[in-house]
């Protein structure tokens, strides 16, 4: 039987054409789609039709459109448009992305190294920032909704998903959706206890989660088990997490006590802000090196859509007096075509030079990591050599060992053949005699010494055997080293040549932002000019 699904393949949905599945959550189908007119790539969401009425689905996706689209963070997807199909189902168009999900980076790397969790978790942070000064609460906070993409040389960039069911706060201007009471929206594993308990959230209900994404990271295991959603929703309000270090024992103790901070039961006692939690991680990173702050710093030369244009500019005046003139006399009118025009182009100018500071942002950060990253694999070539070392040592002591009891084997060899030819010389001739002969008085003392190095003979035999099993076992165990030696070796070669190649890429990448931001200064001025223009057209013919 077909997937009804895949019927929607080729159809037009808004300005977008579907192209193929990507994939399907127990809300909705997300497809690969285009814009048909300017073939730019999207992921477009549409709703199921089967769902229960009491879920409230369609207004909750109305809600993650408008609550992304209020947040506009650059570790946030973007939202580009939002409606219904001909067949009456919401959707929302976002931007496309090719990356991987957190949990598929955990999964394949248990533990996480800490300086990898740490940057991820300050862009995690940086962007529940953006969220929580607008008072809305993620409350799904989990791996499987961050998305690690690739962007301008950087990996593990990442891009936050799914605030379908965020809970707005205080007086917002799109408020759709209210909780129905007694029923948990989130996932079981990364619960924090208020929502288990359906009491009131704030910030720090998103803490609890980034507290459980952390301890899964550093420790490769999540703080709680359980065989159900109702065993594990009662670990999180009950029962006290385990330590980390009980896990891990190369986690820094101060880290630690950062990461149970996050996961106490009380709301109160946790970091108060995503600001808090990101001040306290920071100093763990090599040398207190700091991230990129987007949430809360503009990057690019204009103004990003969450701050003012570069104070201290020309340009920063003279934009915030036309902007204020225009939102004071056409605030309830519609704005003349010419003038909407050429503010929609100056929009979009911001836009770019937006987007072109944080590259150059990322760009910068990139290059202070190059020299780091490249000293963690030169210390691990000098441990492998020094590993490698002790092990050959090692085994040359072993070896002079196995020697020295093969000598002394030999001897008592010797002595033990002689007692026995001694024994045999009367073969011939009358054996009791020469037996009776050799136990004589004098040859006693000689006979009991001979009986005791048999015993001798066969302790070192076992010591021979038990040396022969140590030296097999640590010549394989030196074999393996001298591989990873080797392996680690080539990999440093290969990291030098594309480290060199990463740093000129970078730095002409660079420098063609800085060309870029310097042109488009002229393009803003001769912009701001034109509305003003339009704008002095448009009052004059009021």
């Amino acid at each position: 039987m077909s997937d009804p699904r895949a019927t929607r393949i080729g159809q037009r949905v808004g300005d977008f054409v579907l192209e193929r599945m990507l994939g399907r959550g127990g809300m909705s189908v997300v497809y690969f789609a285009r814009d048909r007119h300017t073939g730019r790539p999207a992921a477009l969401k549409i709703l199921q039709s089967d769902l229960p009425d009491n879920i409230d689905a369609a207004k909750r996706l109305e809600q993650e459109a408008r609550a992304i689209a209020r947040i506009d963070h650059i570790n946030v997807v973007k939202v580009h448009a939002w409606g219904q199909t001909e067949d009456l189902l919401p959707f929302i168009v976002m931007e496309y992305l090719e990356g991987a999900p957190l949990s598929v980076l955990m999964a394949r790397e248990r533990p996480l190294a800490p300086r990898r969790t740490l940057l991820i978790a300050l862009q995690m942070l940086s962007a529940l920032g953006r969220a929580h000064a607008l008072d809305i609460i993620h409350r799904d906070i989990k791996p499987d909704n961050v998305l690690l993409v690739r962007r301008d040389g950087q990996d593990d960039f990442v891009k936050m998903l799914d605030f379908g069911i965020a809970k707005l706060l205080g007086q917002q201007p799109h408020t759709l959706v209210h909780t129905v009471r007694g029923v948990v929206l989130g996932t079981p594993e990364y619960l924090p206890p208020e929502i288990a308990m359906d009491l009131p959230i704030s910030p720090a209900t998103d803490l609890y989660a980034m507290g459980v994404i952390l301890f899964e990271a550093l420790t490769g295991r999540l703080p709680f088990t359980g065989r159900g959603a109702g065993e594990l929703a009662e670990h999180h309000c009950f029962s006290p997490p385990p330590r980390l270090r009980a896990i891990n024992r190369d986690i820094d103790p101060e880290l630690e006590q950062v990461v149970l901070r996050c996961l106490r039961k009380d709301a109160g006692e946790r970091y108060a802000s995503a600001d808090d939690l990101a001040d306290a991680l920071r100093p763990f990173l090599d040398g207190g090196t700091s991230v990129p702050t987007l949430a809360t710093e503009p990057l690019g030369m204009v103004p990003t859509s969450h701050g003012e244009p570069e104070p201290g500019s020309d340009l920063y005046h003279a934009e915030r007096l036309l902007r204020a003139e225009v939102d004071r006399r056409w605030v309830d009118r519609t704005m003349p075509g010419p003038l909407a025009n050429s503010l929609a182009e100056l929009d979009e100018l911001r836009r770019r030079a937006d987007d072109i500071g944080t590259e150059l942002a990322l760009v910068d950060h990139t290059l202070s990591e190059l020299p780091p990253l490249l000293a963690d694999q030169e210390r691990a070539v000098r441990h492998a050599l020094d590993h490698d070392e002790a092990l050959a040592a090692e085994l040359r002591d072993l070896r002079a060992l196995q020697h020295n009891e093969t000598s002394t084997l030999t001897e008592l060899e010797g002595g033990i053949a002689a007692l026995l030819g001694r024994l045999l010389a009367g073969a011939d001739g009358d054996t009791t005699a020469t037996i009776q002969q050799v136990l004589a008085a004098e040859n006693m003392e000689q006979l009991a010494v001979e009986l005791r190095d048999r015993d001798a003979l066969e302790a070192a035999e076992t010591r021979r055997f038990e040396l022969h099993r140590s030296i097999e076992a640590l010549a394989e165990e030196r074999a393996r080293a001298v591989e990873r030696r080797a392996r680690l070796e080539a990999d440093l070669l290969m990291a030098r040549a594309a480290q060199s190649g990463e740093r000129l890429r970078l730095r002409a990448r660079r420098d063609a932002l800085q060309a870029e931001k310097a042109s488009l200064r002229g393009r803003l001025a001769r912009s701001l000019a034109q509305c003003a223009l339009d704008l002095g057209i448009a009052v004059g013919l009021q």
